[in-house]
C-alpha cells in the first residue's frame, strides 16, 4: 500500500494530469456514471432510468404506494412496455409532476436537453434555463405489470471484509454515519453521513468508495478544512457545489487508491463522474488541478 506521504506529493502535478487525461477520455467516449447503488429498495425508483423520483411531492405518493404493492419501482406504460411488463389492462397509474423548462436565451422550451433546439444555446448551469411550470405524467408499479421484474433479495454484508484499511479510515475519523434509505450524502446542516446499507451497492468496493466520497465532503466542516463548498453550501447546480462535487471524488478516487479499494472499472466510473461536473464549469483544466489541491488536503487530514 502506498503511503499518504508520497500520494500527497503527487497530488498537485502527476496525478491531477492523470485526471485530466482519465476525464477527457470519459468525455470522448460518451461514458456515463453508473450509480452504484441499487435503487429497487428504499425510495421509489425508476428501473427502466435508475433514477430516485425527487420532489416531495412525487417522493411521498409513491412512498405511499410503494407500501401498498410491496414494491419501490415506477416507471411510465411506455417504459414498462419496452422492459416486457406492460402494465395489465385495468391498471390505474399513478400521477407525478415533474419541472417544465424553457431556454433563458430564447424562451423555447427545452425539457432536460443540453443544448436549446431554438438558439443552439448550450444549457449547462441553472442559469441557462428557467422554470416554466410543471408537467404530469403517469407511472406504473412493477407489479402492476404482466410480468414484474423478480424482487432483488439482500442478505447481510459485513463491508469491512477485506476492506480494512478504508474501514478503519472511517473509523479513525469518527463521522456521524447513518445506514438507511436509498440515499448517500452528506448533511452540511446536521453534520452526519448518510449511507445506504452495504448490501445495497453492485460491489463492497462501491460501498467503500462512495464513503469516501462522503467523508470527503464531511472534512469541509468549518470546524475541520472549511471549504466554502460546505460552508456556503449555494444550491444543487451552482458552481460552488459542482466544485465541491470535483473535490470529493477526487478525494475518493485518491483515498481508494491509497486503501486499496478497486474493481473492475471503478476508475473509469470516477472519470464519468468527474466529467459530468466539468462541463458544469467550463472544463478548464486550471479548475482541476486547482481540487486536485484541496483532495491533497482531505488525504492527508484523513490518513494523518
Amino acid at each position: 500500500m502506498a503511503n499518504a506521504g508520497d500520494l500527497i506529493s503527487e497530488a498537485d502535478a502527476r496525478n491531477a494530469e492523470a485526471i485530466i487525461r482519465s476525464i477527457k477520455a470519459a468525455q470522448a467516449s460518451g461514458a456515463r456514471w453508473v450509480n452504484p447503488v441499487d435503487v429497487t429498495a428504499g425510495f421509489p425508483s425508476n428501473p427502466t432510468t435508475g433514477r430516485i423520483y425527487g420532489g416531495s411531492y412525487n417522493a411521498l405518493i409513491l412512498l405511499v404506494m410503494s407500501a401498498q404493492y410491496g414494491d419501490s419501482r415506477w416507471a411510465g406504460f411506455g417504459q414498462w412496455r419496452k422492459k416486457g411488463n406492460t402494465p395489465r389492462k385495468g391498471e390505474t397509474g399513478t400521477a407525478i409532476f415533474f419541472p417544465k423548462f424553457a431556454c433563458a436565451a430564447c424562451s423555447k422550451p427545452i425539457g432536460f436537453a443540453k443544448k436549446c433546439n431554438g438558439c443552439g444555446a448550450d444549457i449547462v448551469k441553472s442559469s441557462d434555463k428557467k422554470m416554466i411550470g410543471f408537467g404530469q405524467s403517469v407511472v406504473f408499479n412493477n407489479q402492476q405489470g404482466i410480468s414484474p421484474m423478480p424482487t432483488v433479495e439482500r442478505g447481510d454484508v459485513d463491508p469491512t471484509e477485506g476492506f480494512e484499511a478504508a474501514a478503519a479510515i472511517v473509523e479513525k475519523a469518527g463521522a456521524d454515519v447513518r445506514h438507511g434509505g436509498g440515499r448517500c450524502f452528506y448533511s452540511p446542516r446536521e453534520d452526519y453521513v448518510g449511507m445506504a446499507p452495504a448490501a445495497s451497492f453492485a460491489t463492497v468496493a462501491d460501498y467503500w468508495s462512495t464513503m469516501l466520497h462522503e467523508h470527503a465532503h464531511w472534512t469541509g466542516h468549518a470546524s475541520r478544512l472549511n471549504r466554502t463548498g460546505i460552508t456556503n453550501f449555494a444550491g444543487f447546480g451552482s458552481e460552488s457545489y459542482a466544485y465541491e462535487e470535483l473535490v470529493a471524488e477526487i478525494s475518493a478516487s485518491f483515498l481508494c487508491k491509497h486503501a486499496g479499494v478497486d474493481r473492475p472499472g471503478l476508475d473509469d466510473n470516477h472519470a464519468a463522474y468527474l466529467a459530468s461536473w466539468v462541463r458544469a464549469l467550463e472544463d478548464d483544466p486550471s479548475i482541476i488541478r486547482r481540487a486536485c489541491g484541496e483532495a491533497a488536503k482531505v488525504l492527508r487530514y484523513l490518513t494523518k
